[in-house]
């Protein structure tokens, strides 16, 4: 990188025309290939042009893709994807990662099924729900921050600890919740598309402020960019890494709350499928694996995107067996773009 910055001015110190005339095209090239590997532009763009690929693929073989109803239908399920990769951002962007998202979404579950088992108002069930997920993260962030153990450690014994706490407090067993009040969000609507969905982009919209628009969210990036020069710059590192996990398992309780609402029951074993495909959406939206960069809109566009891909591959016949294969591959294909954005 040096050497391309120092032939300019070795020319430009150079009398002879024709070395300043070898310059010009140089330059070009070199700005050409800027723009042609901007790999920050193509990891961002990667999810939105994926998206409209696929829609354009599906409708072709499957008219019925697109219509109202199945449109509808297939954004209302990408609710949770949507809600766990915005929580999982915040994880990424410190250059972490938080495999107990799905196991808080299983014991948000519960616990809220087990306030409602005790005769509490819907409102505090959802609030013991969200609670539960806020001391999972605050769990998490504490023992990252302050204890200096590694991310991915750290989660994988939570994944399994709060699964347990799940498992043994329900003895397994879901309880059913058929309240009216808890069903309203996935049941009604504006024009067809569900409040569950619209609630998830809301909160998308609030955690795009809060990245980007808050001096708390400008000392996360700052932390996930580069840790020992944010602790030169005197920033509270691990309290912003207790924050990041906080909001992280707050989306783990928001998702549980709108899983029990989808489901008008208690989850106690919730499908890790929801792990995955939040990860997979984060990697799609171009949020840097490395910390540091994030968006929010790439990753809400990235679990539509996957949600519209199991969708249209059950509308085709095709096994669903092959759906995690498709959602590997694209991943992996994603992170391959990725590389070098650091």
């Amino acid at each position: 990188m040096s050497g391309t910055l120092t032939r300019p001015a070795e020319t430009a110190a150079t009398p002879s025309g024709p070395s300043a005339a070898q310059a010009r095209p140089a330059s070009r090239g070199q700005a050409l290939r800027r723009h042609l590997g901007n790999e920050d532009l193509w990891t961002r763009a990667t999810a939105p042009v994926a998206l409209v690929v696929l829609v354009i693929v599906f409708s072709i073989l499957n008219p019925r893709f697109l219509s109202w109803a199945s449109l509808t239908s297939m954004l209302a399920d990408s609710t949770i994807p949507i809600v766990l990769a915005l929580g999982a951002t915040f994880a990424v962007t410190l250059a972490g990662i938080d495999l107990s998202l799905a196991s808080t979404v299983a014991l948000g579950s519960v616990t809220m099924g087990l306030a409602y088992d005790a005769g509490l108002p819907m409102w505090v069930c959802a609030f013991v729900a969200l609670f539960t997920g806020l001391v999972v993260g605050a769990f998490n962030g504490a023992i990252i921050g302050w204890g200096r153990i590694p991310d991915f450690i750290v989660t994988l014994g939570t994944m399994s600890l709060v699964m347990g706490v799940g498992l043994i407090t329900s003895q397994g067993k879901p309880v059913q919740m058929p309240d009216a009040s808890l069903s309203f969000v996935s049941v009604h609507g504006i024009g067809g598309i569900r409040y569950n969905f619209l609630i998830a982009i809301a909160l998308g919209v609030l955690l795009h402020v809060v990245l980007f628009h808050t001096r708390f969210g400008m000392h996360l990036l700052a932390v996930g960019d580069n840790t020992d020069a944010s602790k030169a710059m005197a920033l509270r590192v691990s309290r912003v890494k207790l924050a990041g996990y906080v909001i992280c398992g707050g989306m783990g309780g928001v998702g549980a709350i709108l899983l029990t609402s989808y489901i008008g029951s208690s989850q106690p074993a919730t499908n890790t499928d929801y792990l995955l495909r939040a990860i997979a959406a984060v990697v799609l939206g171009g949020v840097s694996l490395f910390g540091g960069r994030a968006t929010m809109v790439g990753p809400i566009i990235g679990a539509i995107l996957l949600t519209f891909l199991q969708s249209g591959l059950t509308l085709l016949g095709v096994s669903a067996f092959y759906s995690p294969l498709l959602i590997g591959i694209v991943v992996i294909a994603a992170a391959l773009l990725m590389r070098g954005r650091k």
